[in-house]
């Protein structure tokens, strides 16, 4: 049975919304109607205009069996259960015509594989700072000083990597404390910062404010200001090799860049990406790596200034990637957007353009709700395991009674 359930706040920010809604109707009307050729055309016309939906994937996959397209069926259905394992889907008439089929009992083993419990990463501290809502973490090695970043309070606070001890650090930030970056000498922090109604003391006149903050590590005052008009939301940041810094945006598919005390929209997907996530380097500063939390990672070599997306393998999902960090010639990605959360390190070839191969390093953990970005230090990933992005209730209120000590985890990389 075809999923009638429109989900609106998943196509909040997208352009033309209630044309969508119409097209999305018209499909409704055409399954009804058993017009299953039109119901195809319109379910491959909501995929391209908001890819990796719920609802418009499990149509598009019920679309292709209904017209006999088996192959499409089952590959749409591979990336409907990587993305979200509790989709049930085995009983369902619109799949007769797979039911006997090879592909069909491949991807109920599939569906039970994301069930299996991976553990490799390691529970390390509880921070002292029950609601922090952190986001990020980072550890400047010159001066031993660990950092996290809070959601909630808009600030960052330094932590003992023993104890989980937290003291406020910084507390002039004016929103929501996002990503933290350091530039190769650890002299200045970067930090973006945004306004969202997950912080405190948050009002409507805020929304779709921001910062980039330059601050002195030794003196913690900040040194310099970079804002952008409009509606965006500034998520992650990247230092570069001459101390550039790179800018992803949330809200509007832009990267920004920081150079010559300027901030300027070096990059515009606008005609291609959807959700910017994390952002990362390869060893050698060449390209630039970023996470689309519905279409995957886009690459950017920076000496042609070109562009394309990675080609994942046929059982990973492009979808949900928030943290993205480079290690040794692989991407490693939290994707918290999927079910169960999970870890992935993609392996890449020897020019860092193509994704070769991947592992699961973490998967199905009660520990993880909901990890977000993560950062490197020396051979060990650290993030925090349970940000508390889903205990806020429609009125963005943090329901303090499920809060639990932010959780540290630290992973052995390879």
């Amino acid at each position: 049975m075809i999923k009638y359930k429109f989900l609106l706040l998943l196509l909040i920010g997208i352009s033309g919304f209630s044309q969508t809604k119409a097209v999305y109707n018209k499909s409704v009307e055409a399954y009804q109607n058993k017009d299953y050729a039109l119901f195809l055309k319109l379910t491959q016309q909501l995929d391209s205009i908001r890819p990796a939906h719920p609802t418009f994937t499990y149509n598009l996959a019920s679309a292709f069996a209904l017209n006999g397209k088996s192959t499409e069926a089952f590959s749409v259905l591979r990336q409907m259960i990587l993305a979200n394992n509790t989709v049930a889907f085995e009983d369902d008439a619109d799949f007769e015509s797979l039911r006997n089929l090879k592909g069909f009992q491949l991807i109920k083993e599939l569906k039970a594989s994301q069930n299996k419990t991976i553990t490799q990463s390691k529970f390390k501290v509880s921070l002292s700072e029950k609601d922090l809502h952190p986001e990020s973490v980072l550890c400047i090695s010159n001066k031993k000083l660990w950092l996290a970043s809070s959601i909630r309070n808009k600030k960052i606070v330094s932590f003992d990597v023993a104890s989980g001890k937290c003291s406020d650090w910084f507390v002039d930030a004016k929103y929501s404390v996002f990503a933290m970056k350091v530039d190769a000498k650890e002299q200045f922090l970067w930090v973006a910062t945004s306004a969202i109604p997950e912080m405190k003391y948050f009002s409507k006149e805020m929304e779709g404010k921001n910062e980039i903050l330059k601050i002195d590590i030794t003196t913690k005052k900040i040194v310099q200001r970079f804002s952008v008009e409009g509606n965006h939301v500034f998520g992650d940041l990247i230092v570069g090799k001459n101390n550039e810094v790179y800018v992803s945006d949330s809200a509007e598919p832009l990267i920004y860049k920081i150079s010559d005390d300027t901030i300027s929209v070096w990059k515009d997907l606008r005609n291609e990406a959807f959700n910017l996530q994390g952002i990362t380097f390869d060893e050698n500063y060449t390209k630039l790596f970023i996470a689309d939390y519905l279409k995957g990672i886009v690459m950017i070599d920076l000496k042609s200034n070109s562009h394309s997306w990675l080609k994942f393998p046929e059982n990973a999902t492009k979808k949900g990637i928030d943290g993205l960090v480079f290690y040794k010639n692989s991407l490693i990605a939290i994707h918290n957007g999927v079910t169960p959360i999970r870890i992935v390190q993609y392996q890449l070839n020897q020019e860092n353009n193509k994704i070769i191969d991947f592992v699961v390093l973490d998967q199905n953990r009660n520990e993880f709700n909901e990890p977000a970005l993560a950062s490197v230090f020396g051979n060990k990933l650290y993030f925090f395991a349970n940000s508390p992005w889903k205990l806020y209730d429609k009125n963005f209120i943090l329901d303090d009674s499920k809060l639990e000590a932010p959780k540290l985890f630290e992973l052995l990389l390879k």
